[in-house]
């Protein structure tokens, strides 16, 4: 942390909801558990206070931002009918995931036509402004003294992660790394379990637990092991598209097309979207609060503006599905359950994975953090499931864990003394010529003569190793031919541990650099050396390139693909 950096400010940035909280560098002195962090939860149209505001966006015919947060959706549900034009989007964030659809809400007639980039963008320059008017009025800070953090998901990549750097950026946050740190949810989560004076789960040194961190649009799993200073990362990272807002989507786009038919959800999106928007707040509400002890329907009160779209087809169509109810949407206890088994089994199903891949008998807890910890159904249904093999534990505020975590993140970086690689990385480079495993297509003639095999894999770290933050490693490499003008080396990762081609099935470029030899060119080749050093172990990878003859130190920014 630098000396100029008075502050540290962490935004929990969730498919379903966001939220800020902020504390004085100075508390980076104090035991953890003591620290004092600043929480904000007093949102304009709020239904209760909560420490996120609803990641959502309205806007209008153009494109410009009307309203965000629980406003964008209040606003869209009054004048959708006036103004037909505006775009209400709301769980864009999982859009960056390739291959993953957007958790927009359904009332939503065709989606904004914003990419979910652009949305991200446009949501946290707003939030930005809003949460630092805030934190500097109530601290006295300057807007340069402060640090911030952002977290994302830990199933995202290195191109995910660089686009919401990149996202952040281009909404206002600092662009120097080091007042911008991306840290990744279930490890920040981890850190708060390890400090929370209300429930805290992790033990001695040694100790070793899976986090289970269930948002609005992913659930991430890994586990860590307590060591004398910090966390160090034992798992593997895994997770998937399962959180609540999946169940949301579920509800709106299957369960109740069979009760409405999807004609009349057609027309309801047409004439009334905003309507949806009213219905799925009714279901917020009921889905936290269903427990599975009490064999209970559900209610779900229908809208006047919802109401009156129903025909008489309609309403016989909804009674006789429902008992003989027609102006109310009732939903049987297994019918719920139904729709939380959506995502809360193949969730079961990564928490046995990352048990069988770790050891399950050196786990002694399973902590349960997010928004989506607080469903009693969840902790019933994954406390019976891991039965008396280990024991689960939520803290005292699940839905905080990341927040709170991230700022005992921005505060101590060096808490997290080890990661695990997901992939083996290394680049794309001219070796010497094996001419008895590399084939003739292969090979090149250096200037000197030397045949060399292009398109080998150099590897810097392989996938699954432990890396501690900061480690460097470091490769040198010379031109092929005299008068090389610029050498680009291209970026791979591999899923295997030591592929020996760049070119193999498990590998794909990520990214490249380009280094610029222009001012060695009247060196003789073997003297032009440019030493490249990759940084591992934090949450995002780095680079610098150091041209040994001229001294000239370049710091390279990869850009994935």
């Amino acid at each position: 942390m630098t000396e100029q950096v008075r502050l540290v400010a962490a935004i929990d940035f969730g498919t379903h909801g966001t939220g800020f909280a902020w504390s004085f560098a100075s508390e980076r002195d104090r035991e953890p558990v003591h620290r004092r962090i600043n929480l904000f939860d007093d949102w304009e149209g709020q239904p209760t206070n909560y420490v996120k505001n609803l990641t959502a966006i309205l806007l209008d015919g153009t494109g410009d931002v009307l309203e965000w947060g629980y406003q964008a959706s209040r606003r869209f549900q009054v004048e959708t009918r006036e103004h037909p034009e505006y775009e209400y989007a709301q769980g864009f964030k999982m859009g960056l995931l390739p291959g993953v659809a957007k958790v927009t809400d359904s009332s939503t007639p065709a989606g904004p036509g914003m990419s979910p980039r652009e949305l991200i963008t446009a949501y946290l320059k707003a939030f930005r402004r809003f949460a630092l008017d805030r934190i500097v009025a109530g601290s006295g800070v300057q807007e340069d003294e402060i640090a911030w953090v952002l977290t994302v998901p830990a199933i995202w990549q290195d191109r995910e992660r660089q686009i919401m750097r990149d996202c952040a950026v281009e909404a206002g946050f600092p662009e120097v790394p080091e007042r911008l740190l991306i840290a990744i949810e279930p490890e920040v989560a981890a850190l708060y379990c390890r400090f929370d004076s209300g429930h805290s789960g992790v033990g001695e040194a040694g100790d070793r637990f899976v986090v289970v961190d269930a948002g609005g649009g992913t659930v991430d799993i890994t586990a860590y092991e307590k060591t004398e200073d910090g966390l160090t990362e034992i798992g593997y990272p895994s997770g998937g598209s399962l959180g609540s807002t999946y169940i949301d989507r579920y509800l709106l786009e299957t369960v109740l097309p069979k009760r409405l038919g999807t004609e009349f959800m057609k027309r309801a999106r047409n004439l009334e979207p905003g309507a949806f928007v009213a219905l799925s707040d009714e279901w917020e509400r009921n889905k936290r609060n269903f427990d599975p002890k009490h064999r209970r329907s559900v209610i779900l009160q229908m809208s006047h503006r919802l109401f009156r779209i129903l025909e008489d087809a309609d309403t016989r169509r909804l009674a006789a599905m429902q008992n003989g109810v027609d102006d109310a949407i009732e939903l049987g206890y297994d019918e719920v359950m139904g729709l939380f088994d959506h995502v809360t089994k193949p969730l079961l199903k990564l928490v046995d994975e990352q048990l069988r891949q770790i050891g399950s008998k050196s786990v002694r807890r399973v902590m349960l953090v997010g928004g989506f910890a607080q469903s009693r159904y969840l902790q019933e249904r994954l406390r019976s499931h891991l039965s008396e093999r280990i024991e689960l534990v939520v803290p005292s505020k699940p839905s905080w864990a990341v927040l709170l975590g991230a700022v005992h993140f921005g505060l101590e970086p060096s808490l997290i003394r080890g990661r695990r690689t997901r992939f083996t990385y290394g680049v794309a480079a001219a070796m010497p010529f094996d001419i008895v495993r590399d084939p003739p297509s292969l090979r090149l003639i250096r200037y000197d003569g030397t045949p060399l095999c292009d398109n080998r894999f150099d590897r810097f770290v392989e996938a699954r190793e432990v890396v501690e933050p900061g480690r460097e490693v470091q490769r040198s490499y010379y031109p092929v031919t005299e008068q090389q003008r610029e050498m680009t080396l291209r970026l791979f990762v591999a899923e295997t541990t030591d592929p020996r081609y760049v070119t193999d099935e498990t590998c794909r470029c990520v990214g490249e650099l380009t280094m610029d030899m222009t001012p060695t060119l009247s060196h003789p080749p073997a003297e032009r050396r440019i030493d490249m050093t990759m940084i591992f172990g934090g949450t995002e990878v780095e680079a610098r390139a150091y041209d040994v003859k001229s001294g000239i130190e370049v710091k390279t920014r990869i850009r994935f693909s």
